[in-house]
């Protein structure tokens, strides 16, 4: 279980995954070491599992994101066809789903074009997969760290 100094080092990491330690210690009034501490704590027990950057993969090039609803031919594929679909770079989520598809994916693109070519020649050939659905976003409206809320009483 995790404590209210455990959420306050959570939103840090989440609010700058490069924030030192010592940042947080001073924001917190506690030791470099006890901070540190409670971060291998959070890493060992699967909280915290990574650190990232945002990109903006707009400023690169990658100017097309899609989301990819996929139907399976059967619903026992999906170990197959996610392990498949593991090894397509431009995938960066997928979530097996309820409702009418059985994954649905996040796929960015150079363009129009390169999400076409990756559809037909990497997504659409993968055995298990029925049929694909795509939706083009025409705007990202939110894109956010969900932050956690303390739901302990101070002290």
């Amino acid at each position: 279980m995790i404590d209210a100094i455990d959420v306050k080092i959570i939103n840090a990491l989440l609010a700058n995954s490069r924030v030192s330690t010592t940042k947080i210690s001073e924001s917190l009034k506690i030791s470099n070491v006890a901070t540190q501490q409670r971060i291998s704590k959070l890493e060992k027990a699967g909280i915290i599992t990574g650190y990232t950057a945002r990109v903006n993969y707009s400023a690169i090039g990658m100017k097309t994101i899609a989301y990819v609803g996929i139907f399976l031919e059967k619903a026992k594929h999906y170990e197959e066809v996610i392990a498949q679909l593991k090894k397509v770079p431009q995938i960066s989520q997928a979530h097996f789903t309820t409702g009418n598809y059985s994954i649905f994916a996040m796929i960015t693109a150079r363009d129009n074009e390169n999400l076409m070519e990756i559809l037909s020649s990497k997504i659409q050939n993968i055995d298990g997969i029925a049929r694909t659905e795509t939706f083009i976003s025409l705007h990202e409206g939110i894109n956010q760290s969900l932050f956690l809320e303390n739901t302990e009483p101070e002290k």
